[in-house]
């Protein structure tokens, strides 16, 4: 429903686009498939190209207070067309690359308004404040190896979606799982680095190389160098696991748990990276790692750090790669 509803405001919108408005406080409205009893939810699109979201008010509903956001606004709209007069709770975008973002937003407001049709301005709020944090930006920005890491599972993620388009359920790292992915009984542990030599990963805890249980592990590591230009950046992994992906809500609501918010995306613009290596591990009895019945009585923390150079990957070539990962997400099925 989600995606038939994105698609059916999009359209509206694109509609609202042709036309200019007569006015700086005018806007030009469209009426969307979702009513109430207060009548139908709008489209509307103002002189400066930006969308809104119009959701109708009772005679004593009112806004319980402006919000004027980096990205979002809300506050109340009357629209007066003749003898008619009507009052709207406004809901707005004013950053015109967030707009597919706020497709999304919109999509679950009116998804939430159909199922609760006499309750419209409860329904919006309570999209709203599930919402609101993705149109905010993240309380610090991602450290230098943070960003390289959350790109190296990003590059593992669209590998998965190539193969299945729902992968972004796959992607457990966020949530805190101790895996980054989970794919049926397999796990897929992540680890990437911008060292120029070496293949050294840091180990942390015990648990961090163990399989799930009655299942296998990989452990994928992922050379990157930081370049100027000519490389990838953390938007267009974004941008094509969006596309690729059946969720685009979930993939925006785990990036917030990852540390990345749409707002976010000018900080990381100009960072560069170019993939020199990926090489795929098969975790299995002879691969280094501290058991956890081997830890000494007591400790609960342990960080170590396995030398890979040592190790015989499974794959790295990438047809080698691409017949792993359709294994792997046939095994799910």
């Amino acid at each position: 429903m989600a995606a038939t509803l994105r698609k059916v405001v999009d359209d509206h919108w694109t509609m609202l686009e042709e036309e200019p408005t007569s006015g700086p406080r005018h806007v030009r409205t469209s009426e969307l498939p979702v009513t109430t009893p207060l009548g139908p939810v709008l489209a509307a699109m103002d002189h400066e190209g930006l969308r809104h979201l119009l959701v109708p008010l009772s005679a004593d509903q009112g806004i319980r207070r402006n919000y004027d956001g980096a990205a979002l606004t809300l506050r109340e709209r009357p629209l007066e067309n003749g003898e008619v007069y009507e009052r709207y709770a406004d809901l707005g975008c004013v950053r015109r690359d967030l707009d597919e973002v706020f497709t999304g937003l919109v999509a679950d407001v009116l998804a939430a308004v159909a199922e609760a049709s006499e309750r419209p301005l409860k329904a919006l709020y309570n999209v709203l404040n599930r919402w609101r944090a993705l149109f905010q930006p993240s309380p610090a920005p991602l450290s230098a190896d943070g960003l390289a890491g959350l790109f190296g599972e990003l590059v593992v993620l669209n590998h998965l979606l190539e193969g299945e388009s729902t992968a972004i359920d796959f992607w457990t790292g966020p949530s805190g799982h101790r895996h980054d992915f989970t794919v049926g009984a397999r796990g897929i542990e992540v680890k990437t680095s911008t060292a120029p030599k070496d293949r050294k990963v840091r180990i942390h805890g015990v648990e961090q190389l163990q399989p799930p249980p009655h299942g296998d592990l990989d452990l994928v590591w992922i050379r990157l160098e930081p370049v100027v230009e000519r490389g990838r950046t953390i938007g267009d992994l974004v941008e094509a696991a969006r596309k690729a992906g059946d969720d685009e809500t979930g993939l925006l609501f785990k990036l917030a748990e990852a540390g990345y918010r749409p707002v976010d995306a000018d900080l990381y613009r100009d960072k560069h990276f170019v993939i020199r290596e990926e090489r795929w591990y098969e975790v299995d009895a002879g691969f280094p790692r501290v058991e956890p019945s081997s830890a000494p009585p007591g400790v609960t923390d342990l960080d170590y750090t396995i030398d890979l150079d040592r190790q015989r990957p499974q794959t790295t070539e990438t047809h080698g790669i691409r017949d792993r990962i359709v294994r792997i997400t046939q095994e799910n099925k």
